[in-house]
């Protein structure tokens, strides 16, 4: 079974009722439960490793929190982000420290840690669903025509065609995509929300953009083979992509993108009960939880005033060497005779160091992060907070 497979049967939402958790009311279903009735204090219980041969475990066996750390880096901070409010705090404080020492998981390790979730997955499955309805067909008919049966009757067993792509990051479906067909990325963009195929379609270049826009807007009734088999194919393919991802990884960083998908008070309490524990290793994720991308998504009314507060020769440090967006972000919130000035300064101060730049830089994205955390600023994507 694969990891998405084996995400999408063995965790859909649910709370435990007996544990304290982060952030998060409970839900229906059973999958979050089993998962975190699976970690107790010492480890996890009804065998996690039951189905891992010796040889295939590693030769310093890990701890139990580490291994679950690996899973969550393996299944993406997306999915991981869903989990984790649901866990207990001692849970939470025990295996977030263990992701952000994390550095490379190999492919062996990788099929090691699979097949141990999948034995969790196999003792908490519920009677019925697509896999028992198979069984039964199989039994009585033989598995040629049990198949042929259930795909007329569910013929997406696993869920709607694509769902695995709704959460995924809009930049990296559109590198899925980028390499297939006009046709099939037609077919795929018209499966996914409205909002999120846009933003995939805004990666394109031009020539690529016109061609899946005029295939769209001619696009005929697709027999749900064709899209079973896409499905399938862009499926192993996007797990091929994260498997290659996770052989090299930078822990705190995936760490700092989980937390960023959390809501954010779970995230401050997280950080909050990290600084305690290690302060160097909390510093360091606030730092990596506040970029200027937050900078070019923050709410402009608050960058207009800390820049009123700013002089022209800040302002010049401060935009040096940035992408278009940020630069945008910071010149379209002065006047236009202000930034008309600001340029003109730009172009008299080059060269700038770069020691001066990053100083320049650090201190503005350090009083937004500030503002931030104290609830003074509103960043649009960030913690799927919404406003009226």
């Amino acid at each position: 079974m694969t990891k998405d497979e084996l995400f999408k049967n063995a965790y859909t939402k649910s709370q435990p009722q007996d544990q304290k958790s982060f952030g998060q009311e409970p839900s229906d279903g059973e999958g979050f439960k089993k998962f975190s009735d699976a970690i107790p204090d010492g480890g996890f219980q009804n065998g996690f490793q039951k189905e891992t041969r010796p040889s295939e475990l590693p030769k310093d066996k890990e701890s139990v929190y580490r291994r679950v750390a690996k899973f969550f880096v393996m299944i993406g901070e997306d999915e991981a982000a869903k989990i984790i409010p649901h866990l207990s705090e001692e849970q939470i404080l025990k295996i977030v420290p263990e992701i952000a020492s994390i550095r490379s998981i190999s492919k062996e390790e990788q099929s090691v840690i699979l097949a141990e979730f999948n034995g969790l997955l196999k003792q908490s499955r519920e009677a019925g669903g697509v896999t028992t309805a198979r069984e039964m067909l199989v039994k009585a008919y033989g598995e040629k025509r049990a198949e042929e049966m259930l795909q007329k009757a569910v013929p997406f067993g696993n869920g709607k065609p694509f769902d695995y792509l709704s959460d995924a990051d809009n930049e990296r479906i559109f590198y899925l995509l980028r390499d297939e067909s006009t046709g099939v990325q037609a077919i795929v963009l018209s499966h996914l929300e409205p909002k999120k195929a846009a933003a995939v379609i805004n990666f394109m270049e031009a020539g690529m953009k016109k061609d899946v826009v005029l295939h769209l807007a001619k696009m005929e009734p697709v027999s749900p083979d064709v899209i079973r088999r896409i499905d399938k194919s862009l499926h192993e393919k996007s797990l091929r992509q994260t498997s290659e991802k996770s052989e090299n990884i930078d822990g705190r960083n995936a760490l700092a993108e989980i937390l960023k998908r959390m809501n954010s008070g779970t995230e401050k309490e997280i950080l909050n009960h990290l600084s305690e524990e290690d302060p160097h290793l909390g510093d360091d994720l606030r730092s990596r939880l506040f970029t200027i991308d937050d900078v070019v998504n923050s709410d402009d009314r608050f960058i207009q005033e800390k820049l009123r507060n700013m002089a022209d020769a800040e302002v010049v440090y401060l935009i040096a060497g940035k992408p278009d967006n940020f630069r945008h972000k910071i010149l379209d919130n002065v006047s236009i005779n202000r930034k008309a000035q600001i340029l003109s300064d730009e172009d008299l101060l080059k060269p700038l160091r770069k020691t001066d730049v990053d100083k320049a830089t650090n201190a503005f994205v350090s009083d937004l992060r500030r503002a931030y955390e104290t609830g003074k600023l509103r960043i649009i994507g960030r913690n799927d907070e919404q406003y009226v």
